[in-house]
């Protein structure tokens, strides 16, 4: 599939809260039509974001170049795993984000199946399904294995949400409960995925795995075809600028990526460790004197940092 990068600038989110009760016809005046562009939009800064995050202390952390690149590029027919998982993380925050506006009355012509005013409303992740298929097409050999299996992972990813429908005699007590199913947090499915990612299935391109009958291979397993670049290195193109120069961490009570990021990034890779002291000013110690002026003194902190050189 192909996205313009202009997808990233702008993008604005849609306020729809109904705050009292309304009648069907004012309900439908916060509804706008589907548009593929906002909701494309929103679930690529979201997808991003989760990326770069996700990998902040790997050697390929997500870059932003090489991220829009993979989204924008035709259907990749031997994709490495940063494709498939950047592919991934795409679709799944899109699906999320149409699932979502569905439910919460934002697209016109999508929502409660019985009642528009129906509040809560169920997430239907396999409706929001069909609706990216239609738009961005299922995809071909490791693409529409894959996205099988994005599929497979929202459609179970789905919670019970409760409220309190018919309150009891005594604070706190409820006679009624109205439940409905709700996708879970986007961060909890890109954590999914991650695993995902780690496990992912390696294809050869041999004449012998082509006639592997895609049906039989596990819908919790994402395929890649190709060996990753040396991300070490900086990419010809710029798509990525390799881990010279980048920093790492010694912080004993970070993340395992964060207290082996010095060794992933730097020595793995043939660069030594430079540890040099930072100094940063701040404001602190603030108060209002008079005239209701701020007054502030400006603090200085030495911090240690290390890089890769």
């Amino acid at each position: 599939m192909i996205f313009a990068i202009t997808l990233f600038m702008g993008i604005t989110s849609t306020l729809a809260a109904v705050l009292e009760p309304m009648s069907y016809y004012q309900y439908t005046q916060f509804q706008a039509p589907l548009s593929w562009e906002d909701i494309t939009g929103k679930g690529l800064k979201q997808a991003l974001d989760s990326c770069q995050q996700s990998f902040q202390w790997q050697r390929w952390n997500c870059p932003n170049q090489d991220f829009v690149q993979k989204n924008s590029k035709p259907e990749e027919n031997s994709p490495n795993r940063e494709d498939v998982y950047v592919a991934a993380i795409s679709m799944a925050a899109i699906v999320h984000t149409l699932t979502k506006d569905c439910a919460n009355g934002v697209i016109a012509g999508c929502g409660c199946t019985e009642n528009a005013l129906n509040v809560p409303c169920a997430h239907e992740p396999t409706k929001a399904l069909e609706q990216y298929e239609k738009h961005f097409g299922s995809g071909s050999g490791a693409t529409g294995h894959n996205r099988r299996v994005v599929g497979a992972l929202l459609e179970k990813s789905l919670e019970q949400e409760c409220r309190c429908k018919q309150p009891g005699a005594v604070q706190g007590e409820c006679q009624e409960e109205e439940c409905v199913a709700v996708l879970k947090p986007f961060e909890a499915i890109a954590q999914d995925l991650l695993q995902m990612y780690d496990d992912a299935i390696q294809l050869e391109g041999a004449s012998s795995n082509l006639k592997i009958m895609w049906q039989n291979i596990p819908l919790d397993s994402l395929v890649f075809m190709q060996d990753s670049p040396n991300y070490c290195e900086r990419d010809a193109t710029g798509l990525w600028k390799g881990t010279r120069g980048r920093q790492c961490s010694k912080d004993g009570s970070g993340s395992l990526e964060e207290r082996l990021s010095c060794q992933q990034l730097c020595r793995v890779c043939g660069y030594r460790v430079r540890s040099q002291h930072v100094r940063t000013e701040r404001r602190c110690n603030c108060k209002l004197v008079w005239g209701f002026r701020l007054q502030c003194d400006v603090c200085v902190q030495l911090e240690r940092q290390y890089s890769c050189y």
